[in-house]
């Protein structure tokens, strides 16, 4: 399919009713005229890129080169960015069609996905329950089909929530394997991009175009997969913990060294939150304060609500959090070395859309949601979300290593992704 072919598949699937609010702008006339030189260029044998006509949808929080990037925000008036992400540049580079700016939980600021200003992205799999957040453009994009690839952002489960209540991929990689220049931020202790797809080799082929130099991982295999025991995860619905167990079954019956074993850092980092608070919350309010008034009444009421409870901040508690980050991230690489964690990548299901119009039932289902990736984030582990058969909303196992580990995670996974779309749907239900 030639480049001019595969952007006309994309803006008809865009145009559809089910695509409203996917998209927060576009440069249509700019795309088809990328589009044509990427296919003069092929016409005359010359190599495009490894992402040789590929439809990439961009969240709205990462800079493209004439948009303004409002980060799902009308709480200020940003100018057109003068220069495009150099992950953005990257993909024009390796002959991807940036599709414009994909919708997103405001600031990226939630993990359900809801946007009041620009509207709510639909759930491609369920129209009744959220889109997952803050990538819910991005997520949605590519479970319909209009792109196969996208590019978010995730701080506490951005990319991972999205693609686990949407069915596809999603990766969060160890921080600074990508570039994050040109990202307006939220939290630049725990902010990185990450890459979206409907399957798994889209994951690779985007990791393998953004990486920087990073230093490979020390070329160890990964010697046995780890799953974190009930007490460990916390609290999850019947459903999860049941495919949690057939997932772990059905590695060890395919020859991979599966343990269930307590996981004391998850439980660490869950007591470090109750006392000393989130790191997203310590940083937050700084970073947005540098675009908006954090009470502007154009702010999503949820969004604002969340900004001023973590409001004042607590210097002392901030550094014994980054100072307590550090120990426990030293705990999860003794506890780990080589192996990888497969846990849940969300609690259970994704809530209806109408059960968390309420103030305290949307703070409670965001937590919720985030409650499995947010750790995983403090701790700086690369963590892939992956759909299971079925690709029921929710649904989804997330592999993870320790910081740096993202070559071994990735070749792993390579195996685990597809035994996971193998699983028997019937033994599990919603």
């Amino acid at each position: 399919m030639s480049s001019v072919e595969a952007l006309a598949q994309a803006l008809g699937r865009a145009a559809l009713p089910t695509a409203k609010h996917v998209f927060l702008q576009r440069d249509d006339v700019g795309l088809l005229n990328l589009a044509r030189r990427f296919d003069a260029q092929a016409a005359q044998g010359q190599k495009i890129g490894l992402l040789e006509g590929a439809v990439v949808v961009i969240k709205g929080n990462i800079d493209i080169l004439g948009m303004t990037t409002s980060a799902g925000s009308k709480s200020f008036d940003p100018a057109p960015a003068s220069l495009s992400a150099p992950l953005v540049s990257n993909l024009v580079n390796a002959g991807a069609l940036p599709m414009g700016h994909a919708n997103l939980s405001e600031f990226a600021f939630s993990g359900l996905g809801l946007n009041p200003n620009f509207g709510t992205p639909l759930n491609a799999l369920d129209h009744s329950v959220v889109p997952g957040g803050s990538s819910s453009g991005c997520a949605t994009a590519v479970a319909l089909g209009i792109a196969d690839l996208a590019i978010g952002s995730d701080t506490s489960g951005s990319t991972r929530v999205p693609a686990a209540y949407q069915g596809i991929y999603g990766y969060r990689p160890s921080m600074r394997r990508y570039d994050d220049a040109g990202i307006l931020p939220l939290a630049p202790s725990l902010d990185t991009p990450g890459p979206m797809a409907r399957d798994f080799a889209g994951i690779t082929l985007l990791d393998a175009v953004m990486r920087k130099l990073a230093p490979p991982t020390d070329g160890a295999r990964a010697d046995r997969i780890i799953v974190p025991d009930a007490e460990s995860l916390g609290h999850m619905s019947s459903d999860m913990a049941q495919l949690l167990e057939i997932a772990a079954n059905e590695l060890a019956a395919r020859g991979w060294v599966v343990d269930t074993v307590p996981v004391p850092v998850l439980s660490n980092v869950a007591a470090t939150f109750e006392k000393l608070g989130t790191l997203v919350a310590a940083e937050a309010p700084d970073q947005l304060a540098q675009y908006t008034m954090l009470d502007n009444p154009a702010i999503d009421p949820n969004v604002r609500r969340r900004l001023a409870q973590a409001l004042p901040g607590d210097p002392v508690k901030v550094e014994a959090l980054r100072q307590t980050r550090k120990d426990l991230q030293e705990e999860m690489r003794g506890f780990l070395g080589n192996s990888l964690l497969l846990m849940p990548t969300v609690p259970g299901p994704p809530p209806s859309i109408a059960s968390v119009q309420a103030p305290d039932r949307f703070a409670e289902a965001n937590a919720r949601a985030l409650s499995l990736t947010m750790p995983t984030a403090f701790l700086d582990m690369p963590s892939l979300a992956m759909p299971v058969s079925g690709r029921v909303p929710g649904q989804s196992l997330s592999l993870c290593g320790v910081p740096g580990s993202d070559d071994r995670l990735l070749e792993a996974a390579k195996e685990i992704a597809l035994t996971l779309l193998t699983l028997n749907a019937e033994a599990f239900h919603d």
